[in-house]
């Protein structure tokens, strides 16, 4: 089987499993692949120093009994060879079987979700609103702990995940603003001396998108948004534009696919316990 073709695949799960299998290449060993009309795929494992990582992407599940036995049995052997490391499994979102099989041999589920890619040819135009906005500074700091922390609250309660965590790592998300700010990375809206949401962004990703809860619904959140494709592509000349979402997420996703984002990957990241 071509490289091309494993970068393919594992391209499915999310650009950054393909990033990493790539500059892993040297270190890949495919341990199952198939390419046929009914169905192409491959399991691969990347054994680097300090860690060990499993991907699983097959394009349907069709007849797949013969392909979890194999999972099955060259998972098991694998860690049964694998001392002091941390071990993961990353999985195509379209595979529930596998996902199911490899919570079954012990791996603990990270995250699921998907990324997103923005494709509109048209540029998206700003419509008329009472928002100001600004970058960053320390006297803000509050403002924006209360806003992360509150915009991100439900769904930590969804995925069981910790809250309050920017105002219990103040001092980290501080600096983290610092730098953002310095590099033109982070923008924040404004209604009066209100705090109503904010953006930050890594080389051609969309890190974080949030608007305060009691100024969702009103047409803020695609403002920004408009705001933040519009500076990464005009200002900054970044094409390419993506952003990953949790799967549980769903209000959020149907907001990005309104706007020109379309669906380029899904994943289902796991650690062994």
């Amino acid at each position: 089987m071509l490289q091309e073709e494993i970068f393919m695949l594992i391209g499915n799960i999310s650009p950054q499993a393909k990033h990493y299998v790539y500059n892993s290449v040297k270190n890949v060993e495919v341990l199952y692949s198939i390419f046929t009309e009914q169905n192409k795929g491959v399991f691969i494992k990347v054994d680097n120093k300090d860690c060990c990582v499993f991907y699983a992407s097959f394009l349907n599940e069709d007849n797949i009994e013969d392909i979890l036995k194999i999972i099955n049995n060259k998972t098991n052997e694998s860690i049964l060879n694998i001392n002091l490391k941390e071990v993961c499994f990353n999985v195509y979102g379209n595979n529930p079987k596998i996902i199911n099989l490899v919570r079954k041999l012990g791996f603990k589920l990270d995250i699921e979700g998907y990324y997103l890619e923005y494709v509109s040819k048209e540029l998206p135009q700003l419509k008329n609103s009472n928002l100001t906005y600004k970058g960053f500074e320390s006297s803000m700091l509050k403002e924006f702990i209360d806003l992360f922390d509150s915009a991100y609250y439900q769904l930590n309660i969804d995925n069981g995940w910790e809250i309050n965590d920017y105002a219990k790592n103040e001092e980290q998300f501080h600096e983290k603003l610092n730098t953002l700010n310095k590099f033109n990375q982070v923008y924040s809206f404004w209604l009066n001396n209100e705090l109503v949401g904010a953006y930050i962004i890594k080389e051609n990703y969309i890190m974080d998108i949030v608007v305060n809860p009691i100024y969702q619904n009103k047409g803020y959140g695609s403002y920004i948004l408009t705001h933040c494709i519009k500076d990464m592509k005009v200002t900054k000349s970044i094409d390419n534009i993506r952003l990953g979402i949790v799967k549980t997420n769903t209000g959020a996703k149907r907001l990005y696919e309104r706007n020109g984002f379309v669906k380029i990957s899904s994943y289902a990241e796991h650690t062994y316990r």
